[in-house]
């Protein structure tokens, strides 16, 4: 499907709230099901990423009853999963597959893990080597999924210093961590997505964190009701497109305001957007709260290497923002964007060229000089299946007087079903 966006030149106010964040829906049923007994998720997101999590959880015999944004979870706990599976569909989540990596290999079950086209190209040594030395049995053909998953002894613990920056293969070895035997202790180089850590410190784990460095080992938990903050990198693009607009503002309410979540808000402040926010709770150690953000002339700035873990699915929407601020703006340290839905490097590159955008790039290094201006031309932008691009690129709609078109609307899916829902609060559109 493709949609037709043009911008409908009027004063935008609104306050929105958007359904739960993606990364902690994972693991509030990868780690939440650890714990025998009964749990509620409330504020559940609906899209396919999730559902492949809830899906898999369910073949290793998690009872989960799904009630339009709220589940109910029935596990009967690590100890008890179905041990002997065919194979596990993690559709096109990269998070799905390499978490439960770590939790089948942990729980010595014998599984195979596939997924669609795109995560079949999405490397998986970086789990296979940390877990192999835990003592799990992995094999794949050239480091991809499928994966496949044999019986062996108990894992050890292990000492493990991350050689990527990359939230989802210290979540794994975190996992497989807590079901083996001793310590597993892992060292960052730098800071990534720490809602691992903290939902394993809700439910009563024994992990210890300092600085750069975690340590987690089998221990007691306990099933624990929880609630998914709105997700942030959903609203980002709908803040993108109110700073794009004119004398325009949104409030977001109840929203995820993690500290290395809201990287993003942090830095479109030092780009000089006009945007506050405030935390009003925390909820099993995640910080909640609101945005504010209105119409902003912004500048370019330089994004160092040690930034990105934590801007790393946003870097395509500040990539599109910057192309409409006052000077240059450069991205240190985007290797890791190669290995996404897409090479989100080429995939930016080639939609900036269709736009009349400035952007020159490496594989390590991006560089955007920007113009606050607004385009006039009809644009045609490939999403390459990568939801992230298309909804950054419907954002710069906003931005274009003329008509922009965007293919394969239906990846959007992956992480934000209703996302035309918000998008159409700035943009006429139509579908085709």
């Amino acid at each position: 499907m493709k949609v037709k966006l043009q911008p409908k030149n009027q004063k935008i106010k609104s306050v929105l709230e958007f359904k739960g964040d993606k990364s902690i829906a994972h693991r509030t049923l990868i780690i939440g099901a650890l714990a025998k007994g009964k749990y509620k998720i409330s504020n559940f997101p609906d899209s396919m990423d999730c559902l492949s999590t809830l899906n898999c959880m369910r073949k290793l015999g998690v009872d989960i009853d799904y009630r339009g944004s709220d589940i109910l979870v029935s596990s009967p706990g690590y100890e008890n999963f179905n041990t002997s599976l065919c194979m596990l569909d993690a559709g096109n989540s990269g998070t799905t597959a390499r978490l439960m990596c770590g939790l089948l290999a942990g729980c010595n079950i014998d599984a195979v893990i596939d997924g669609d086209y795109s995560l079949r190209k999405r490397p998986m040594g970086r789990i296979i080597k940390p877990l192999s030395q835990m003592g799990a049995q992995i094999s794949s053909e050239n480091n991809m999924i499928p994966l496949s998953i044999k019986k062996s002894s108990h894992l050890i613990g292990i000492n493990y210093e991350m050689p990527v920056d990359s939230a989802q293969v210290k979540s794994s070895i975190l996992i497989a961590g807590f079901l083996a035997h001793g310590h597993t202790t892992i060292l960052e180089k730098n800071f990534t997505r720490d809602h691992t850590e903290k939902m394993f410190k809700a439910l009563g784990a024994d992990i210890e964190i300092v600085n750069k460095s975690i340590s987690i080992k089998k221990s007691n938990i306990k099933a624990k009701d929880m609630y998914i903050p709105g997700d942030i990198s959903s609203a980002a693009f709908l803040i993108a497109a109110v700073l794009l607009s004119k004398d325009s503002s949104i409030r977001i309410n109840n929203i995820l305001l993690n500290k290395r979540r809201r990287k993003y808000l942090d830095i479109l402040l030092l780009m000089g957007a006009d945007i506050e926010y405030k935390i009003t709770d925390i909820y099993n150690g995640e910080e909640i709260g609101y945005i504010q953000a209105n119409s902003s002339s912004l500048k370019g700035i330089s994004i160092s290497k040690e930034i990105i873990p934590n801007i790393i699915d946003e870097i395509p929407m500040l990539a599109v923002l910057a192309a409409f601020s006052s000077g240059k703006t450069v991205f240190e340290g985007i290797q890791e964007l190669k290995y996404k839905e897409s090479n989100r490097i080429e995939a930016v590159a080639e939609n900036f060229k269709a736009a009349g955008l400035c952007l020159s790039y490496t594989e390590e290094h991006m560089e955007i000089i920007g113009d606050n201006k607004f385009l006039e031309k009809e644009i045609h932008i490939k999403s390459f299946g990568d939801h992230r691009i298309a909804l950054a690129f419907a954002a710069m709609a906003v931005r274009n007087r003329d008509m922009t078109t965007v293919d394969n609307w239906e990846c959007t899916n992956i992480s934000f079903t209703d996302s035309l829902k918000y998008f159409s609060e700035f943009l006429n559109i139509t579908t085709c």
